[in-house]
């Protein structure tokens, strides 16, 4: 079994693998030694198991191998490989005493399978709900295959196309010239392009446009042909109503919704429709006897490349018809915006005519861009969610393994029943981590109630100083620990405001603690209030820890990110401070600005705008 190419097994009687063949590390990511001894059923997929489990019975005679099953293995790495199996009844071999299990990989082709049908099951719902008839037919033009809409449109039961039977519906003055338009294209090897009519059992004619490319052997000879017929009844019927009021062309031209140009070989524009005129904000006198690269300024570019073909003297025209999108001009105004162009040529009194279809593109790079957005978006979200169960993991865990290890200590007596002082200590430990705890779902649940628009402010005055103070006690703990002094900066007279204390007191708290958390041991934070200069109240805090790039600001700002996720566990916390910091202050009608220069520290401004200063202040 070393050399085997496939997975080679022996399943023991009790159902375990007895021996692995060394192709289990290629096939299953597994080496031989981590098989032996499980449980085969278990590498298994579980809708698989029940005929496993069967191939794998004791019950057929020995040495009897029962035709291959397929089955599902599990691999190391991941996810399932589809094996093609057999297995043989050693058991009474006392040199296997087994059953003997061969495994191929047959993935790669299973996949293939599945996209092959994939493939197949998409072309067919396409070909049966297309608006179009769709057809196969060999060298002679007979119908190898047609959807239902093709039999629609001729007037035919949905199985009557196959063979030559759909030419009997055909009118019969048309049948002549498809006879011989089919020979030349078959003889020639070119596409095959015909306008048709059928006739229904009811007399009614149906006007048909035939449309077929060659099929071709090795040798390009035309084996057959593939196309598609449209239904062009209401087409023919809507230009003979319009040839009965007006000039076909004109009719088309002046009722299109793009702009239609129509220029001679010198890129003279010769017909410029109201479309045109709508779009390019230029009346049709002004742009007559112009050159079309007046409004098309890069059309020459187009044309070097030979993906386009517009007017190039004494040359013949290259990919008429084909879309290129390019940029254009507004007349008047001279903004560019971005358009989509199509050119096709005839000929007309010995007179190349070449005729721009345009359509202006802008709302659609605009689409393409929000769906780009939106995209990008999504993604960030995704990898929002993923910080935001890796940070929890761990700010939960640590508290909870303290609460665990504290509590299993205090129950259990592993200190001895003397040692009160010291479980009172882990008591107090226990409750240090249950606030911890407790800190963390507040902020969690502050942070969606404010993104679901459910925060209200609940307004009372505010005296900034004692804001200030009141803030100061609750980080003196922390502040202490830490070795980080906070020194004071209040301006004289600060006016009383309007607000939530609470809030405005949780915001400074946040920032406080930020800043003790940030700072050097040793060096001083700072906390100022004065009076900004449009009359409102400002409150900020000055850190001198590792500031934060300019580019890094905005991560600053979102639920759950630190700015450097290197360091996310040398400073600890869920990244909710500035975020639901900014969402209160901004539910105050204020503003908080970060100022940071990386190494030197960050200052973290919050500005009360004048309407919350009360009168008098």
């Amino acid at each position: 079994m070393a050399n085997a190419g496939d997975f080679v097994a022996v399943v023991s009687p009790d159902g375990r693998f007895a021996d692995v063949g060394a192709a289990s590390l290629r096939v299953l990511g597994m080496p031989p030694e981590a098989l032996r001894g499980t449980f085969a059923l278990e590498c298994v997929h579980p809708d698989d198991r029940a005929e496993a489990a069967r191939r794998l019975s004791h019950d057929k005679p020995s040495g009897e191998a029962a035709g291959p099953f397929a089955c599902r293995l599990r691999h190391a790495a991941g996810g399932w490989r589809h094996m093609e199996a057999m297995a043989q009844n050693r058991l009474d071999d006392p040199d296997v005493r087994g059953i003997v299990l061969n495994a191929r990989d047959v993935t790669d082709r299973v996949e293939a399978e599945q996209r092959l049908r994939a493939s197949e099951a998409l072309y067919q719902t396409l070909a049966r709900s297309a608006p179009v008839g769709i057809f196969q037919t060999d060298r002679a033009g007979g119908i190898v295959s047609a959807n239902p809409r093709f039999a629609a449109i001729a007037g035919l039961p949905p199985d009557a196309p196959h063979g030559h039977g759909w030419r009997a519906a055909l009118h019969p003055d048309d049948r002549p010239r498809l006879e011989t338009d089919w020979a030349e294209a078959a003889a020639s090897g070119q596409p095959v392009l015909l306008n048709v009519r059928f006739c229904g059992a009811d007399g009614a004619v149906t006007f048909a446009l035939c449309q077929g490319s060659p099929l071709t052997d090795a040798d390009g000879r035309v084996q057959g042909w593939v196309g598609t017929l449209t239904d062009m009844t209401e087409y023919v019927r809507t230009v003979d109503a319009l040839l009965m009021a007006e000039a076909r062309t004109n009719a088309i031209v002046d009722a299109a919704a793009d702009a239609i140009v129509t220029m001679d070989g010198e890129g003279i524009v010769h017909s410029f429709n109201p479309a045109a005129e709508a779009m390019f904000g230029i009346p049709a006198a002004d742009m007559l006897w112009s050159r079309i690269d007046r409004l098309i300024p890069d059309i020459g570019a187009l044309l070097q490349d030979g993906g386009l073909a517009v007017y190039q003297p004494g040359d013949e025209a290259h990919g008429a018809g084909a879309v290129r999108e390019a940029v254009a001009v507004r007349g008047g105004e001279g903004d560019r915006f971005p358009i989509e162009l199509s050119v096709s040529a005839v000929e007309t009194g010995g007179r190349r005519v070449f005729t721009g279809i345009i359509r202006d593109i802008t709302a659609r790079k605009r689409s393409e861009s929000d769906l780009i957005a939106a995209k990008e978006a999504a993604e960030s979200a995704d990898r929002a969610k993923s910080t935001f169960l890796q940070v929890m993991s761990h700010e939960l865990r640590t508290p909870l393994n303290a609460v665990i290890g504290f509590a299993q200590v205090i129950e259990m007596r592993l200190l001895g029943a003397a040692e009160v002082d010291r479980y009172i200590d882990y008591a107090g430990s226990i409750r240090q981590s249950g606030e911890h705890l407790l800190a963390i779902i507040d902020d969690i649940l502050d942070i969606t109630t404010i993104e679901a628009g459910g925060l209200r402010l609940n307004e009372t005055p505010v005296d900034p100083s004692a804001l200030v103070g009141e803030a100061l006690n609750l980080v003196a703990i922390q502040s202490g620990k830490r070795g980080v002094p906070i020194h004071l900066d209040l301006e004289d007279g600060l006016p009383t405001v309007t607000g939530d204390a609470l809030r405005l007191r949780q915001v400074l708290v946040n920032l406080l603690s930020n800043a003790v958390k940030f700072s050097n041991p040793g060096e001083p934070a700072l906390i100022r209030a004065r009076r900004g200069g449009d009359g409102g109240l400002e409150l900020a805090v000055t850190d001198t820890g590792i500031g934060i790039a300019a580019e890094d600001l905005p991560k600053a700002m979102t639920p759950f990110v630190q700015v450097d996720q290197s360091m996310a566990r040398r400073y600890e916390g869920m990244g909710l401070g500035l975020s639901i910091s900014k969402r209160l202050v901004e539910a105050h009608g204020g503003r908080l600005r970060i100022d940071s220069t990386p190494g030197q520290g960050t200052t973290v401004t919050v500005a009360l705008p004048p309407g919350r200063v009360m009168a008098g202040g």
